[in-house]
């Protein structure tokens, strides 16, 4: 027994919709859809890779199944909220908080299954790669890279030749720590108590 169409349907199917609808899709198919961007991805169904042939999204090379709707730029590693507009607003926001309730808890059980050194690596990473504006990330990464430049360069032994005058500083500097030392000695052998004659 044939199913029963709403009245949707029935609207639809009365007023031609379903032809106006086909040809305004062979139409966009046939002037449009061959000038708009592909996905840059290659596809691993095939053995060849060939490039994707979905459309890639407004500002990016991607298509949204291979990750053009991650966010980008200042909104990179951040929480996506969806839009309050929406009219399933309500719904999708619930559900988005119960993904990161769940995704947190996940997360947790496995930071306690780690090992020490997983755990170091980890935080190390969680470091280098936090979320926030484009800007900050990039001034991070040189701070980052300029402080393992000058500890690369203090560990880094000085094997330039010594010149004759500093050859010279270095020698006096040696010998007047001498000297300190020695008078030091004497001073202190000054200082402590003699035997006297009834001791």
């Amino acid at each position: 027994m044939p199913r029963k169409r709403s009245d949707r349907q029935e609207a639809w199917a009365k007023f031609g919709l379903p032809k106006i609808g086909a040809a305004a899709l062979t139409r966009y198919n046939r002037e449009v859809r061959p000038y708009r961007k592909l996905c840059g991805a290659r596809t691993k169904s095939t053995e060849d890779h060939r490039p994707c042939q979905n459309l890639a999204l407004a500002g990016s090379d991607r298509c949204r199944i291979h990750g053009g709707a991650t966010p980008k730029a200042d909104q990179w590693g951040l929480v996506q909220w969806p839009n309050g507009k929406a009219p399933d607003a309500e719904a999708k926001l619930q559900a988005k908080l119960k993904r990161i309730e769940r995704d947190r808890k996940a997360k947790v059980k496995r930071l306690a299954a780690m090992s020490p050194e997983e755990r170091q690596r980890h935080d190390q990473r969680a470091n280098t790669h936090a979320p926030g504006p484009a800007a900050e990330r990039a001034r991070r990464r040189d701070d980052r890279k300029r402080a393992a430049e000058i500890r690369a360069s203090l560990d880094k032994p000085d094997d330039k030749p010594i010149s004759a005058e500093l050859a010279e500083l270095q020698r006096q500097k040696a010998a007047l720590q001498a000297a300190r030392d020695h008078y030091r000695r004497l001073a202190e052998q000054q200082m402590q108590p003699t035997s006297g004659v009834f001791d």
